[in-house]
Order: C-alpha cells, then structure tokens, then sequence
C-alpha cells in the first residue's frame, strides 16, 4: 500500500514537473498560431482579437507596430526566444493592462508601449540593458516600475506623461539616478499636459534662434512657438491661435490685428477663430505668452484681475508691473522665468497658486543670496529659505502662497500673524514634523491640502475662518472648530484635473471602470484609460449667454440662431467636477439634434477663459441613429449649430455601437498562466503529501 501510494505521489509531481515546462502558448489554448504574421523569427503582425495574448516561442523579435492600436489585448506574454522589442511593437494598446517580459530580452525601443493608458505595472528583466525614447510616454495610469540594476541606459524621455509613477530600483544603480531625476521633472508635469506642443527649453534652443535670425523685419508676420510677438500686454491684445497646435500667427500690432478682423470678418474661422491675450480687459488668458521672447519690462493695463495658468511662463520678461485691483497669480504663471529679476505684488493680490514664480531669477536669486528668510512682497509671502524648528511669519503678510513651506522637514512649530487671511495651496504640505499651529484670528481662506503630510494630530480650527479647502489635514487628524458654523467647503482648480486624483476623496468603489451617461439618451463616451467609474452628465441648457459673448468676441458675430448648447460635466465619486483631462481624451457620441438633421454641423466649445474653439466632429451612424462624434480634453459647454448648407446623408460611414458607456477595459479575465502554475503547484503539494505522509 505503502509503495502505491509512493508510486502515485512520485506520479503527480512528475505531472506537475511537466505542466510547468509547458509553453504558455500550449497552456493558453485561445491563442491561434494564424493569427501571428511571421517573417523568420520576426513576428511582423498580430491580428487576432484575444485579449490573452502568448506569443509563440520561436519569436526573436516583436517587430515594429506589430500589435498597434489593437484595443483587444489585455495580457501579453513575450518568451525567452524574444530579445528586441522595436519601435511602436505596442503603440496604443489602450486595454494592455499587464504583460510580462521574458527572460531573453535585451532592448526595449522607442515609444515601444506608448499611449498604453490601461498599463499599471511592469517589471523590467535583468538581461535589458536599454529603455528606448518615450518608451513609456503616457501611460498614464503606469503606477510601479520595476527596473533591474543591469539596465544601464534610460532615455530621459521613457516615462514622460507617466504622472503616477513610482520608479522600484537599488541605490546607486543607473535607475536609481534616472528615479532622482525622473521625480524632479514630475514636479512640472503639469505643464507636460497643459501645453499641447510642450518641448523643454533645451529642446527649443534652436527653434528659437533660427526664429530671431529670420525676422529680421519686425512688421513681418511670424510663426512660430511663442505665443504671440508684442511687448504691448495691453487691453486689445489678441493673437491667432491654431487650436490643435498653439502655432500663432501675430500681426505687427495688436491694434492692426484687431482691425484686420473687423475688415473681414469670415477670415478667421474655424480653427483660425481669434484668441485674446487679454479676455474682457481683465484675465491675462492661459499660455498667453507661454515662451515669447520677444518680452522685456512690462506693465499690465489697469482691470486686470487674474493673471492666468502659464501666463508668461518660460517667457523672457524681465520686469513686471501688476496693477492694483489684481486678485490671482495662476499657476505656474511665471514658471521658468528665468531673467525675470524684478516684481512688485500689489496689495490686492489674495491668492498665489503653486509655482507661480518657480524657477524666476527673483526667487532664485532670493533663495541663493537672500539676507531674510522670507521673500515678501505686497503682503504675500512668496517663499521661505530659512531652516529653523520654530518659524514666526511676520506681521504685515496677508497671504501665503502656495507651496511657499512645502517639504520643511525641520520645521516643528509655526506662529501665523494676525494679519494673516489666505493660507495657500499647500503652503505645508509634507513638513513631515510639523506638529504645532498657532493661527491668528483673521484668517478666512485655509486653502486644499494646506497641511497634508503634517504630523498634526488635533487642531482647532479659529471661528474667522469662511472658507476650508479638501484635504487640509490628513484623515487621521481630529479637527474641532472654534466658531457656531463648520466653514464652507472650498475646491481649488487642481482638484478638476484628471490626472491629480489623489487631490481628490475619491471614496474606494467596486464599478467597473468607465463612463456612465446621465442626462441626454443615446449618448455614449471612452475616456482613454479610465481607471474607476466616472459621470458624464450632458444636459442642454437655455442660457447661451457665455457661448454668444465666445461668438461675439472670436468672430465678431452673434451666435446662430439654431445654436442648440449643453453643459458637459465629468465627475468620479468625489463631487468634485473634472474639468483638464491633460493627455486623457474623452470621446463622445451623441444623437444629432432633431431640428439639425439636414444640415451640416459645426460643434464649437469654450476654453478654460472662455475663449471660443472649434471641435473636429463627424457624422456617423450608430446602430441606424444620425450621431455626432468628437474628442476634447476640457469639458465647459458645447455649441452644436448648422452652417447653413444641406447635409449629405450618403456620406455617413454606418456603424455598429462599438463604443460603450462602460469603457475602459473589460473585467479581465482569467490568466492561464497563473492557473496553470496553481495546478501544478497542487498536484506537487499532493505528491509530496502522498510520498512523506504517514498515518498516525
């Protein structure tokens, strides 16, 4: 009995033995070899539509596009046979949520899983030695990286987009190197997203010099990078923005520009519409002078209220002069100003956002050589180069900027000043040893995540108070309020972005990933690697008031009559709206309106100013329903209106819905390899019980 049962047990692991030698491609039995296209032991293209994918093991390489663009794929096994990855082999893959390396590879090339926004983790084998150019850009959902200590060369550019990322590598290893920077150009991803032809300034030295040698006559017209040519910031500021790609074209005066619109008034249409520098006379627009070089000394008109996100950023601006009757100092709105030595805050400045003045050669010069260790000006505290324990901010400061004491890791205690009404965006986040806060007794605004990071346990927050942003404290922290009411529960513009949902309280939630419609009927969205559920809500509303004054001021005309407009609202299960979706697109479907099926449509939309853009939309039909498609990256208001020309049915491309609410990638599915590692694992265990096991 004894011996059969030995027998059997020696059996089983021999059975277990066998099962894991087994390719992947045999165990995985979905996967047919016809749908690989084989060029010796290139594999050239994949066209079959699994989404368990092995790839079989007389592969070498995995060739250039070999699976772009396939939406199908969830999982990819690559053998050990494989030993180059070439260029694009994965580029937008967008349900690509795993793949698993083998042992062979030695190169992964350029933009290999680019736009990959459905992949989280990876883990990079010891025998590569190379991450290409871009290999990574975009992923944005790309959370944990693995790198070997054997990789020795990392493109600056491999993960760039990839916002959530944590690099796992050993000290002192190549990676390790390319982690420490890797994280310093996060801090300025956000201009990656915002800036649709974003280049850093090295990258542009060239462009910009073969700029200022060609215009050599100052009146000629220009394109180029910067975002408009005049050192006139006045009242009547416009430049001619190409919506897709920020090119401008600028006239030799602003007034002249002006003019020329008002002379022909259908020249600048569609994706010529005109953009104000200046909107309305008092918001320095968004990007307005992102990367102008032909800036110096300049003094903003009288009415400005807000300077906007990037304003002048990257901009060769020397001296600025802020009128009184300012409010707000976007972000990054001086970002990398770098021969900008000089500026005067006024008094009615209440809010600096992050990174306003980052990398100015005022603050630079200030954090290097400064006597003082606070950087004031106009009763905002910009910045602190100090490194006490105990920090007492002088009376006199009204605000405190954003991340003006961010990562203080020495400071325990912090006095506020009387004076004190605004404390910014946060202005405290990570002083991982900040344990005490005396507030004084003026202070109205505590702005988002003021004291994240802290190691506050309890707080009384003062009766002045009006307004609290979200996550000023941790959780963890027991939060009493000194006055009869809790403050008013504010939100600052970081938290709409898509990408910084750790701004938000997100609640932990079992929906399948995707978009659900509310409002309209018919409509369906894809959000590009949407990791949770979200809220789309489409309504048509009745006022035009912000679409007519677009209209008015980008094309010198009044909306058309037949202008049917909605409000667009995207939203995960926080509340808080979701305005940037920065490299995230949302593709929308909806029904034509009844009243426009016989025209041709034109779909317009409003920027984060205000300012009128047109949308590239076309007409399909879905499952016999006359739609409109398009794509944005800002969600405001849309305008879908006729153009007064008859539209032509026969050219419509009918389709069946291949765009579902719930859009992101499907549930996946079971993974063969790890049952057939289970199996195997069990039928090992039994034999072994089977072989040593004795009845007691």
């Amino acid at each position: 009995m004894k011996r059969r049962k030995r027998l059997f047990g020696i059996l089983l692991i021999i059975t277990a033995l066998i099962i894991m030698q087994l390719p992947v491609a045999e165990a995985d039995a979905a996967t047919s070899a016809s749908d690989f296209k084989l060029e010796g032991t290139t594999l050239v293209k994949y066209r079959g539509t699994e989404t368990n994918v092995s790839v079989p093991n007389t592969v070498e390489v995995i060739g250039e596009d070999a699976f772009a663009g396939n939406t199908h794929i969830e999982l990819v096994v690559l053998p050990d046979s494989v030993k180059e990855i070439e260029a694009y082999a994965f580029w937008g893959c967008e349900n690509l949520d795993c793949v698993v390396l083998g042992g062979g590879l030695t190169e992964i090339g350029d933009f290999v899983f680019a736009n990959c926004k459905g992949l989280k983790q990876m883990t990079i084998p010891s025998t590569v030695r190379s991450i290409g150019m871009q290999a990574f850009v975009d992923c944005v959902n790309l959370t944990d990286v693995t790198i070997a200590p054997e990789v020795t060369n990392i493109h600056e550019s491999a993960f760039d987009g990839c916002y959530r990322l944590l690099i796992h590598c050993e000290a002192g290893t190549v990676a390790d190197q390319y982690a420490e920077e890797f994280y310093e150009r996060q801090k300025e991803m956000p201009e990656y997203e915002d800036v649709s032809n974003y280049q850093t300034d090295e990258e542009t030295d060239d462009i910009n010099e073969q700029e200022t040698s060609d215009s050599t006559v100052a009146e000629e017209i220009v394109v180029g990078d910067a975002i408009g040519s005049t050192q006139v910031v006045g009242n009547q500021a416009v430049v001619f923005i190409d919506n897709t790609s920020l090119q401008v074209q600028s006239g030799k005066e602003d007034m002249e520009a002006l003019e020329a619109v008002e002379q022909d008034k259908n020249t600048y249409t569609g994706e010529g519409i005109p953009k104000y520098t200046i909107v309305d006379g008092t918001i320095v627009a968004d990007q307005a002078y992102y990367r102008n070089k032909n800036l110096h000394g300049i003094t903003l008109p009288d009415g400005i209220v807000e300077i906007g996100q990037f304003a002048f950023a990257r901009s060769s601006v020397t001296e600025v002069k802020i009128p009184e009757g300012t409010k707000t100092i976007g972000y990054g709105a001086f970002y990398h100003c770098d021969t900008l030595t000089e500026i005067e805050l006024p008094e009615t400045i209440e809010n600096v956002e992050p990174k306003a003045f980052n990398y100015t050669a005022w603050v630079e010069n200030f954090m290097q050589n400064g006597t003082e260790d606070f950087l004031i000006s106009g009763g905002v505290l910009v910045a602190y180069r100090g490194n006490a324990e105990q920090v007492t901010i002088p009376d006199g400061v009204r605000v405190i900027a954003g991340e003006a004491f961010m990562g203080h890791s020495e400071i325990k205690e912090v006095s506020l000043p009387d004076t004190l009404n605004v404390i910014g965006e946060a202005a405290f986040a990570d002083c991982s040893n900040l344990k005490n806060i005396y507030f004084g007794d003026q202070i109205l605004q505590i702005k988002d995540r003021a004291f994240s990071g802290c190691a506050i346990s309890a707080v009384l927050i003062p009766a002045s108070v009006q307004n609290m942003g979200i996550k000023v404290f941790d959780d963890a922290v027991q939060i009493r309020y000194g006055g009869i009411e809790v403050p008013e529960t504010t939100h600052e513009h970081s938290a709409e972005r898509l990408s910084n949902e750790v701004y938000r309280p997100c609640k932990e939630e079992e929906s399948e990933p995707g978009v659900v419609i509310c409002g309209i009927e018919g409509v369906t969205a894809h959000l590009e690697g949407a990791v949770r559920s979200y809220a789309l809500t489409i309504t048509e509303t009745v006022g035009k008031d912000a679409m007519e004054k677009a209209f008015v001021r980008g094309l010198q005309n009044s909306i058309p009559a037949d202008t049917i407009v909605y409000d667009l609202q995207l939203s995960d299960n926080s509340g808080i709206p979701i305005v940037k979706l920065g490299k995230q697109l949302l593709e929308i479907t909806m029904p034509v309106p009844a009243s426009l099926t016989s025209e041709n449509l034109e779909v317009y939309t409003l920027d984060s100013n205000g300012q009128l853009e047109k949308v590239e939309a076309e007409r399909v039909k879905v499952d016999g329903v006359d739609c409109l498609r398009f794509t944005v990256d800002y969600l405001s208001q849309i305008g879908v209106t006729g153009n007064g020309t008859t539209f032509d049915a026969s050219y419509v491309v009918e389709e069946t819905t291949n765009i579902v609410s719930m859009s992101a990638a499907p549930k996946q599915q079971v993974n063969t390899l790890l049952i057939q590692w289970a199996i195997s694992g069990v039928l090992l265990l039994s034999g072994i019980v089977c072989i040593f096991w004795k009845r007691q």
